[in-house]
């Protein structure tokens, strides 16, 4: 028997790879549909398909995320985080961990916002955790790189 709270948020990463991450639980209507967030779109099955930067709240929100790799990192792309002001921010850095500089991340540390660095599966994985728990979350994942 599998117990899974139901907090009416319907956001879930399905499945990860090297090149692309699927989210599940958005349907047809969702503006980010047509948008251009989601790169592929399964309407049998709801299923998303991202394979650029972006970050995902689990309310749902879906948005661009300029760097697209780590060597683009600035502090402005951070400044969104500080304003949205989640519960925390998962950074998923790719196929291997890689920290943001710490100008970037002086940007959410100075809100109180809690974080946590991590390759892009772990990020994943933590993210669907903490949303069925009912945290306000933002996933922030990078274009996920081959190494």
């Amino acid at each position: 028997m599998k117990f899974v709270l139901d907090t009416g948020l319907n956001i879930i990463i399905h499945g990860y790879d090297i090149s692309e991450v699927t989210i599940t639980g958005i349907h047809a209507e969702h503006p980010d549909v047509k948008s251009g967030l989601i790169d592929e779109w399964d309407a049998d099955n709801h299923l998303g398909i991202i394979r650029k930067s972006i970050t995902i709240r689990t309310n749902g929100i879906l948005n661009d995320w300029a760097p697209q790799s780590r060597a683009d990192f600035k502090a402005e792309h951070f400044t969104r985080f500080a304003e949205d002001k989640p519960e925390i921010v998962l950074f998923g850095t790719g196929q291997h961990l890689h920290f943001p500089p710490q100008e970037c991340l002086a940007v959410i540390q100075q809100q109180n916002i809690g974080y946590e660095v991590m390759d892009t599966a772990a990020a994943c994985r933590t993210f669907n955790v903490l949303a069925a728990e009912g945290r306000d979350v933002i996933l922030a994942m990078l274009m996920i790189e081959k190494s």
